[in-house]
């Protein structure tokens, strides 16, 4: 779908019908005056059908928030060369602030942080309060996973990176020295 540009009417047919709705996307609804009424209903595998196949089940794990989810996101791009230096950066600023992970789909295609991390179009899809953009470009696919984010601030060595043209605020510099400052600061 080209990351929300596209808007189509359709028709759904048969007898079964599933939809998503990206949980980010949109502000939350305004209460109502009265609570709606609440029926408990038992959903167990028997009332599948019987040609009902489960292809996968996940929980999260870890503790830290899901990126989809959370308030702060702090995300890393290619300007981590190991799964130690991404952690050691963008893992212990996250932990520090209580904020969720993530990361461009560079290093998730290097194997070095997990799929269930990339942000952007083919990935996942963020808004948060704040968007702590370390060491991304800003290609457009990632900015199509966070243009919902309320501020961008972005870190990042060179100067006319596209990440700067979303951000609010930016700061040009090399990520391995500001973001160490920045954990000890707020130690």
């Amino acid at each position: 779908m080209r990351a929300g540009e596209v808007i189509a009417k359709v028709v759904l047919r048969g007898a079964v019908k599933v939809a998503t709705i990206r949980n980010s996307g949109y502000e939350p609804a305004v209460p109502l005056a009265e609570p709606a009424s609440i029926e408990p209903c038992d959903v167990g595998m028997l009332e599948f059908p019987m040609n009902t196949r489960i292809v996968r089940s996940s929980s999260k794990s870890g503790n830290r928030p899901d990126p989809t989810e959370a308030s702060v996101v702090v995300s890393g791009g290619r300007a981590f060369k190991s799964t130690e230096e991404y952690e050691r950066n963008v893992g212990a600023l996250a932990d520090k602030i209580g904020a969720a992970v993530g990361a461009s789909r560079a290093l998730v295609d290097e194997g070095l942080v997990p799929n269930d991390l990339q942000i952007g179009q083919t990935g996942k899809i963020v808004a948060p309060e704040l968007y702590l953009a370390l060491g991304l470009s800003g290609a457009i696919q990632h900015l199509a996973g966070i243009s919902n984010s309320k501020v961008i601030a972005a870190i990042n060595r060179d100067p006319e990176a596209p990440i700067f043209s979303v951000a609010d605020y930016g700061m040009v510099g090399d990520v391995h020295e500001i973001v160490p400052q920045l954990i000890e600061k707020l130690s």
